[in-house]
């Protein structure tokens, strides 16, 4: 049986996260990432990120994040993560949470489509950190599958570009369910 993305998917999703965040030492923040992005603007962006789901859920909209500053972390960055995870999880709690539509700025969003995308995000993101400091991520099989099949029924907003690279990596025939996540997402 398949993992939703669900309320739980995210909580799982952002634990793996959190332990990626939690083990760094005071000079694994500022190692890079890929060109662009270091460890601290990687944690940025998604509690950044994140902090959507619980917008979505009491204010019944979501405003689009253009641009976002590593500031937001503030002096404890560990600890902005895990109150706005643990703000998201709150607000996940209830039976009919992600099947809310709210507002944005480009027209009306699922939370459930804000959830798939927020559990992709914390899982390749681990991944990301966990690469640039020599700690390897594990992604579980089973929310990497899921992943892919929230990708899936999203091919328009795959093709479309944005949410994931406008070229995904074509992975190996043979490759598992992670590598086809990283792939997807544009990681090698």
């Amino acid at each position: 049986m398949a993992t939703a993305l669900d309320a739980s998917a995210y909580q799982r999703a952002a634990a793996l996260f959190g332990e990626t965040i939690a083990a760094l030492s005071d000079e694994e923040w500022e190692r890079t990432v890929d060109d662009e992005w270091t460890v601290i603007s990687t944690v940025a962006w998604v509690v950044v990120g994140d902090s959507q789901i619980t917008q979505a859920l009491h204010q019944g909209e979501i405003a689009q994040a253009s641009e976002f500053d590593a500031a937001v972390l503030g002096g404890n960055p560990v600890a902005t993560w895990r109150g706005t995870a643990v703000a998201a999880i709150g607000a996940l709690q209830g039976t009919s949470a992600t099947q809310r539509v709210v507002n944005h700025p480009g027209g009306r969003f699922a939370v459930a489509d804000l959830l798939g995308q927020r559990v992709t995000e914390n899982l390749v993101r681990a991944w990301d950190i966990g690469r640039a400091v020599g700690r390897p991520v594990d992604i579980p099989e089973d929310l990497a599958e899921a992943c892919l099949d929230f990708w899936a029924e999203h091919a328009e907003a795959v093709l479309a570009g944005g949410v994931l690279p406008d070229e995904p990596i074509e992975p190996a025939e043979d490759a598992g369910t992670v590598v086809r996540l990283l792939a997807l997402t544009g990681r090698r």
